[in-house]
C-alpha cells in the first residue's frame, strides 16, 4: 500500500496484536494482564521465546495474507498459535529445527483459525481454543518422526536451568515458593491457572492469579467457582484429585467457569447456576475423553472447555424467547464487568422492551 498513513496504522494495528494475543487466552483486552501473562511464560525461558516466535509469526502472515487486520489486532488469531508456540517450546530442546516446527505450527494454527472462524462463525459462535486442539494434535504426532528434534529435559534440569540464570538464591527461591505450605487443593488451583500456559508452577499461577484478579474481579471469582466445584464433584465420585492436578486438566474447570459465567453470557446469578450444573458435565467429557485419547496417546488439553462451551452457547440460540436472566452477550466488551455494566444500562434505557421476532 502506498499510503504512509496506512503503513504507520498498519504497525500499530500488528504491534497491538501482540499483548492482545496473550490476554486473549482469558478472554481479555487489558494491557497489564496482557504483560502479566507474556512474563508467565518466560519463566520457561525457551517456552516463552517459542510462544512469542509463534504469535508474531501468525499475526504477521495474517496481514501478509490481507486477513482482517481489526481481527489480528485483538488477538484473536494469534492466542492459539501461542499456545502451539508454547505447547512445542516446553516439550523440544530449543535449536534451529525447533523454530522451524513453531513457524510451521504457527502458519497451521492460524490457517485453521481463519477457517473456523468461517465454519463456527456463521453460527455466531466463537472458535475459543479448537485451532489451538487441530493444531497441536498434528505436530505432536509428527513430530514423533522427526528423530533430529530432541525431547526437552528442562522439566527434569529445572534446577540446573534456574543455576545457570541466577545460581544459588534464585534456585533458593524456586524452592521456597513450590515448598510454600499451602492447602493442597489451592496449589493445585494455582498449578491449573500456569497449566493454561503450560508453566508447571506455583510461582506462575499466583502471578496469574494476581493478573485475573486485576483485570476482573468476576473472573476471578468465577475461575475459583469452577475449579472447586470439579474439586468437590471429584470427591463425591471418588475420582482422584492428585490426577487432576497430575495431568494438569484444571484449567478446563476454570476457563469454562470464566466463558459461560461471565464473559458469553451476562454475569448473573442465573449464569453461576448454570456453571455449577455444566462444570460436572465438564469433568465426565474429561474423564471420558482422556481414556479415549490415551489410546492414541495425545493429552486431551483444553477440549472437555470447548465441547461443554460450545454445546451450551449453540443450544442457547434455541430458545422461543429472548431470556432477561441468562442472557447472550451480544456486543462483546472482553470483560464480564463491562458486559454487565452495558446490559444494566441497555435494560434501565429500553426497559427490557421484548424485540420484535422478525423473520425474514
Amino acid at each position: 500500500d502506498p499510503n504512509p498513513m496506512n503503513k504507520t496504522e498498519d504497525i500499530k494495528l500488528f504491534l497491538r496484536g501482540i499483548p492482545n494475543s496473550y490476554s486473549q487466552v482469558f478472554f481479555s483486552d487489558n494491557r497489564v494482564f496482557a504483560i502479566i501473562l507474556l512474563l508467565v511464560t518466560f519463566i520457561d525461558l525457551y517456552a516463552g521465546i517459542m510462544g512469542l516466535l509463534s504469535v508474531i509469526t501468525t499475526n504477521l502472515a495474517g496481514f501478509l495474507l490481507g486477513f482482517d487486520r481489526r481481527i489480528l489486532s485483538k488477538g484473536m488469531f494469534g492466542f492459539n498459535s501461542l499456545l502451539v508456540g508454547l505447547a512445542m517450546g516446553v516439550y523440544f530442546e530449543p535449536g534451529i529445527l525447533l523454530i522451524l516446527v513453531v513457524v510451521l505450527g504457527a502458519i497451521l494454527t492460524l490457517l485453521v483459525s481463519v477457517s473456523m472462524q468461517g465454519v463456527i462463525g456463521k453460527y455466531a459462535l466463537p472458535f475459543l481454543s479448537i485451532p489451538f486442539l487441530v493444531s497441536v494434535w498434528i505436530m505432536t504426532l509428527a513430530t514423533r518422526e522427526f528423530t533430529e528434534l530432541g525431547i526437552s529435559e528442562r522439566g527434569i534440569y529445572t534446577f540446573n536451568d534456574l543455576y545457570m540464570i541466577g545460581g544459588s538464591t534464585l534456585v533458593g527461591l524456586y524452592e521456597w515458593w513450590n515448598a510454600l505450605g499451602i492447602a493442597q487443593s489451592v496449589r493445585i488451583y494455582l498449578i491449573s491457572l500456569g497449566a493454561i500456559l503450560f508453566q508447571y508452577n506455583i510461582l506462575s499461577g499466583i502471578l496469574l492469579a494476581i493478573g485475573l484478579f486485576y483485570y476482573s474481579r468476576i473472573s476471578f471469582t468465577l475461575s475459583l467457582l469452577g475449579f472447586y466445584t470439579a474439586f468437590i464433584f471429584y470427591e463425591l465420585i471418588g475420582a482422584s484429585i492428585s490426577e487432576l492436578s497430575y495431568s494438569y486438566i484444571g484449567f478446563n474447570y476454570i476457563l469454562t467457569s470464566i466463558a459461560v459465567g461471565g464473559f458469553f453470557i451476562i454475569p448473573s446469578k442465573r449464569s453461576y447456576f448454570w456453571v455449577l450444573i455444566l462444570i460436572p458435565l465438564v469433568a465426565l467429557v474429561t474423564i471420558s475423553m482422556s481414556r479415549i485419547f490415551t489410546v492414541v496417546g495425545l493429552p486431551i488439553y483444553s477440549l472437555p472447555f470447548n465441547i461443554m462451551v460450545l454445546l451450551f452457547l449453540y443450544a442457547l440460540k434455541f430458545r422461543t424467547k429472548p431470556s432477561t436472566t441468562l442472557t447472550e452477550v451480544f456486543i462483546q466488551q472482553n470483560s464480564p464487568e463491562k458486559n454487565l455494566y452495558s446490559f444494566h444500562n441497555h435494560m434501565v434505557r429500553f426497559h427490557q422492551s421484548d424485540r420484535l421476532p422478525i423473520m425474514l
